[in-house]
């Protein structure tokens, strides 16, 4: 029992948990499209393009969260307007956008003469996080979650009926638009718990390993909830009794419960093709 309370006894802790909560409840709410809609690729052009914000925030003393939110919109409205562009695939797009505004990053903060690292950035630092980004983080986590809600049915036409979601009247480039916008509020509240890098792995890994067993787009987007939340707080735990990086930790924890959860489901899809969801 004292393996479980000693995390908590500490106040910067009971903040990292509250952190660590958060990212794991939203991002796999917006995780869930990610993985249906195989946009893995833009989540991790997104967590690692939003650097440049993060580096240029830091550098004017802005509060970093506000960079990183100010670069993915940025991000977000240059992925639409070049990919009207016929010539280059989205991918293509996705991968100059998201290398180029890393690259950005890294130039602005190993210039700045300061005793930040850049790994602090890239992988978290989810015992510094002070109450204010808790608050933030809160807000626009809430938000993230009730748009997807909101546009649950838009979101599910845009995504596997292409066709009729443009006969109803469904603006499909502005569903996929919001879902870019989502993305990179997902990788500012991962900034501090888990950095840019393993902000895809909460994207991606707890709705990943939810489609493996989930029977319904509802069930898929709780499971995940469950999944996220359980496996940051674990994560978080372990990294405190081991000593090890708190982001990374959360990271190996997912991809443990994935493997787990896709061998033991292996079974049961291997006679036959995998179900769509409902």
């Amino acid at each position: 029992m004292q393996w479980l309370t000693d995390p908590f006894q500490a106040e910067f802790m009971q903040r990292a948990f509250l952190a660590a909560i958060i990212i794991g409840a939203v991002a796999p709410v917006v995780g869930t499209w990610v993985v249906l809609r195989r946009m893995a690729n833009l989540g991790d052009a997104m967590s690692h393009g939003t650097l440049a914000g993060v580096g240029l925030a830091y550098a004017a003393g802005v509060n970093v969260l506000f960079g990183a939110m100010g670069a993915g919109l940025v991000i977000a409205a240059l992925l639409v307007l070049f990919s009207s562009n016929r010539r280059l695939g989205q991918e293509t797009v996705i991968a100059v956008l998201g290398t180029a505004c890393f690259a950005i990053g890294v130039v602005v903060i190993s210039r700045l003469d300061t005793g930040v690292e850049l790994t602090h950035f890239l992988f978290g630092r989810v015992l510094t996080v002070t109450w204010g980004d808790i608050w933030l983080n809160l807000g626009l986590g809430g938000g993230a979650v009730l748009v997807v809600f909101a546009l649950f049915g838009e979101l599910r036409l845009a995504t596997f009926d292409h066709v009729q979601a443009e006969q109803v009247g469904v603006r499909v480039e502005l569903v996929q638009a919001v879902l870019v916008v989502l993305l990179a509020v997902v990788v500012v509240i991962s900034l501090r718990t888990v950095g840019t890098v393993m902000s895809v792995t909460m994207l991606v890994t707890p709705a990943a390993t939810s489609r493996l067993f989930a029977r319904t787009l509802r069930q898929m987007t709780l499971w995940g909830m469950c999944l996220g939340v359980s496996e940051a707080v674990f994560g978080l735990m372990l990294s405190y009794h081991l000593d090890s990086a708190p982001g990374a930790t959360i990271g190996l924890v997912a991809a443990a419960v994935f493997a787990i959860v896709f061998a033991a489901t292996l079974p049961r899809r291997m006679p036959h093709h995998h179900r769509p969801l409902d």
